[in-house]
């Protein structure tokens, strides 16, 4: 029994570590000041470190993680059904503390993940709680007339991006990481919750595996890196870069990440940023708009030009690629993933990002 116990120690240690984190948050999730504490404290103290550490390697040391992660649990595997078939007599035992062992990491690491993150979820929204600025209802008319402004935009910085021989968005992916510096640097001074010490995204080396699953790109609060998809179409990637870098400066929402994205990007003097910007929070609108005004919709996509069409009929058919039962199943259980966190609203909560958008830039004359 005592060896038992000694084998057992360091899983039954990182068990009851992660345990006790877990009933931490069981106790104070129904308080959001205490969420709110907790996120900004504990969460982005923690991922601020972190991203400075990993910030040294060039690489995304969160595709690192989750590479050995998956190369550790096969040796696990493979090394626990040898152990098994070897242990004549005792196969149940064997088994059953193989098994004690791996629950106890499961629960260490999903408490490593509810700590450093999932506490934002039961937390105030980023906006409304730090900035004043609410995501009220809007009006068909402030809609259409925000959607027009991003449609003028999109078409004002189409022919201003570097273009391949078929007309499609041809900027160099990768040299983009390296213009982000100051990307948030204008927004900070509208929205001062937003500041933190300066990091880049990571360019992800299994972009192609992450387009399969349909995401493009994701904040890893274990490393606190904001990772992206290079293998997705290229005009979305500046603003999904800005998207990810607001998950690190403490913007847990997709709605609110994705408004905080597209207004880092619209605060920039980059074109290749601006056009970027102006594509996305058009695609946000334009879906909403063509939900509560078929003909508004109908006229304002008609003015789009040949250029942002291009890129957005080749977004669509990038996406729709890759619209199969297995990026189905990897959306079904990111929407449980969040859902088990406290957001109720799941994928659907992609949309909401439009009353942002209306209620900042419905009074601006131009993008």
């Amino acid at each position: 029994m005592k060896g038992f116990f000694r084998r057992m120690l360091p899983a039954l240690i990182l068990g009851a570590v992660g345990a006790a984190v877990l009933a931490a948050y069981t106790l104070l999730r129904r308080s959001p000041a205490a969420m709110a504490a907790w996120l900004q404290t504990i969460a982005m103290g923690w991922g601020r470190r972190a991203s400075g550490v990993c910030a040294v390697f060039g690489f995304s040391v969160a595709e690192l993680c989750w590479t050995l992660g998956v190369l550790g649990l096969i040796l696990f595997v493979v090394l626990a059904v040898r152990a098994v078939w070897r242990s004549r007599g005792r196969r149940w035992r064997v088994l059953g503390c193989r098994l004690l062992a791996l629950g106890c990491a499961g629960v260490f690491i999903w408490a490593g993940y509810t700590a450093f993150w999932g506490v934002g979820y039961l937390a105030p929204s980023f906006y409304s709680a730090q900035t004043g600025l609410e995501a009220k209802p809007v009006s068909v008319e402030q809609l259409q007339r925000t959607t027009a402004l991003f449609a003028q935009g999109a078409n004002y910085y189409a022919d201003q991006v570097a273009r391949d021989e078929t007309g499609l968005f041809s900027e160099d992916l990768l040299a983009l990481f390296s213009r982000t510096d100051s990307l948030y640097t204008q927004l900070e001074q509208q929205f001062p919750a937003l500041a933190g010490p300066v990091r880049r995204a990571k360019p992800m080396f299994y972009s192609p595996l992450m387009s399969a699953l349909g995401f493009t790109g994701f904040y890893f609060p274990f490393t606190g890196e904001a990772n992206v998809n290079i293998h997705s179409p290229g005009c979305m990637v500046p603003a999904t870069i800005a998207h990810e870098l607001a998950h690190q400066r403490g913007v847990v929402f997709e709605d609110e990440a994705n408004f905080t994205g597209i207004a880092a990007c619209l605060s920039q003097p980059d074109p290749v940023f601006r056009y970027s910007a102006c594509l996305m929070g058009y695609i946000h609108l334009a879906n909403a708009l063509l939900a509560a005004d078929a003909e508004a919709w109908e006229e304002i996509s008609g003015s789009l030009n040949q250029l942002v069409l291009r890129d957005l009929e080749d977004n669509n058919a990038f996406w729709a690629r890759y619209d199969t039962p297995v990026s189905d199943a990897a959306e079904g259980v990111y929407e449980g993933f969040l859902q088990s966190h406290g957001e109720e609203r799941g994928m659907q909560s992609y949309g909401a990002c439009v009353d942002l958008l209306v209620a900042f830039y419905q009074d601006a004359d131009a993008l």
